[in-house]
């Protein structure tokens, strides 16, 4: 058997790759990355296609991907796009592009990894997701939809990873709302080793499943569970109102802080509990607890710095932004005098002298208003080292004295270098 898995570097799509391969069957995985995904799984055949770009939504661009495949698995999903037209790309139109194609191969097989509350839920993420299940299963395929609730897995991506940073909070744990929101969790593994058992048995043909270990839990009951599996002692609960929680969320949306986003705080009005006897029932799983799966892995010294790096990660961005923003401002409207003194040497051209004060200026106002919106984060993370050392080696051949400067002058550049390293570190997610 070979299966097509869309989206097979995500965080679930991962351990479907994983699971399949374990189980003997080939991979065929559809990635933004195809050198990552080799990288990873090195037994799988990675097709590097974007979800977004038009030609994905045409259904004869998949005709070569499908070539030998019995099954396809989408687990292909954004949960707050840059833009609206990429939640219905990824969630709606290139997958309708897909199950067309499959319908024409004669591939009858395929698996949806929708998402749970999608049916009362209003955003664009809820919304094309619906969507793309209608469309699945208005077709002549053997279908099967599966909406899980929170996944959380070894390692953690979005939601998960906020419940641990949640949990790692220093001195209180703050919680949304009353925290008495009702969620219900299931691991990467146990949802992969469920998809590969249908896939073996073909069953559950034309149902929507909810897998799920029926075991409820508040917010509340959740982070502290995650608290206590980090080695924390129990902090007070710091109960935030919903009005601020969503206007941090919007702040979220505009600068990009995932998992800080108004999409993430709306889940949290919908559905997060699934049906369990169904799903075990169709799929022969015992779906683990949240409290079975902390249990089973005791957490490590990693577990611990990803949830707090986690916390600290939109503070190094926002800082580095104020330290551009503020370079920038003041190399814009200093006194000539001052940089003329340095740059002298050089030349006494006033006119050259303010091109280069002007020139550097903007680029350190077009790298913070970068780091503000969010964009092209890793990118810019080189541009500011470049420019970090270039004015360090620059002030040190004309300016040497500036590194015995009562005030840290250029050396205040060391711990700076240092903090963009970690910078990017941080923004690389995959």
């Amino acid at each position: 058997m070979r299966v097509l898995v869309v989206g097979a570097n995500g965080f679930i799509g991962a351990a479907i790759v994983t699971a399949l391969a374990r189980a003997g069957i080939a991979v065929r995985g559809v990635v933004r990355a195809a050198d990552k995904f080799a990288s990873r799984f090195p037994e799988a055949e990675p097709v590097e296609m974007d979800l977004r770009h038009p030609s994905a939504q045409n259904p004869d661009t998949w005709k070569s991907v499908l070539a030998g495949v019995d099954a396809v698995v989408n687990a292909a999903g954004v949960l707050q796009p840059r833009r609206e037209g990429d939640a219905w790309a990824v969630h709606d139109l290139a997958p309708d592009a897909l199950f067309a194609a499959c319908e024409v191969a004669g591939i009858k097989r395929v698996i949806q990894i929708s998402a749970v509350g999608i049916e009362e839920g209003r955003t664009v993420f809820a919304r094309s997701k619906r969507s793309g299940d209608e469309k699945l299963m208005a077709r002549d395929l053997h279908w099967t939809v599966l909406r899980p609730t929170v996944v959380v897995g070894d390692g953690s991506y979005g939601g998960s990873s906020m419940l641990r940073a949640i949990a790692a909070f220093p001195l209180v744990t703050p919680v949304i709302g009353d925290g008495e929101t009702p969620l219900d969790f299931i691991h990467t593994n146990d949802l992969a080793h469920a998809i590969v058992g249908l896939l073996q048995t073909d069953g559950a043909k034309k149902a929507i499943l909810e897998p799920a270990s029926g075991a409820n839990l508040s917010l509340t009951q959740s982070v502290q569970a995650y608290r206590r599996w980090l080695g924390l002692a129990p902090a007070p609960v710091l109960k935030i109102p919903q009005g601020i929680v969503k206007s941090i969320a919007r702040l979220g949306d505009w600068v990009k802080l995932d998992p800080i986003t108004t999409t993430a705080v709306a889940q949290f009005d919908t559905r997060l509990t699934g049906d369990a006897t169904e799903f075990a029932a169709a799929t022969g799983i015992k779906v683990r607890t949240l409290g079975e799966i902390l249990s089973g892995r005791p957490a490590g010294v990693q577990d611990l710095w990803h949830a707090r790096l986690y916390l600290v990660r939109p503070l190094v961005r926002l800082s580095l932004a104020v330290l551009w923003l503020a370079s920038g401002l003041l190399g814009l409207f200093a006194d000539p005098s001052v940089y003329a003194s340095i740059l002298e040497s050089l030349t006494r051209d006033s006119g050259v002298l303010s091109f280069v004060a002007i020139g550097t200026s903007v680029i350190d106002l077009v790298i913070a208003g970068a780091l503000i919106v969010g964009w092209r984060l890793k990118e810019f993370a080189y541009l500011q080292l470049a420019m970090v050392l270039g004015y360090t080696v620059t002030l040190t051949i004309l300016a040497p004295y500036l590194w015995g400067d009562l005030f840290g002058g250029v050396l205040k550049n060391v711990p700076i270098l240092a903090l963009i390293l970690i910078h990017r570190v941080l923004e690389e997610e995959r």
